[in-house]
């Protein structure tokens, strides 16, 4: 059986962009990308809607 092995140049990339902290925007892409995977293929829950239930517990004005 032939064993996988990864390249070197995308394993110094993935230790580059492991390295690097989340800026709050991509933190935050994350969280909302996380919590649609978590939801049901049959919910009717919107990308959008996650994000006003985000902005509304952050504190932050939502605006419909």
């Amino acid at each position: 059986m032939t064993e996988l092995q990864t390249k070197p140049a995308l394993l110094a990339a993935l230790k580059k962009a492991a390295a690097r902290p989340l800026t709050e925007r991509e933190a935050r892409q994350q969280r909302v990308s996380f919590i649609l995977g978590m939801v049901s293929d049959k919910s009717n829950v919107t990308r959008e809607k996650v994000e006003q239930v985000l902005a509304k517990q952050e504190g932050k004005v939502v605006r419909a």
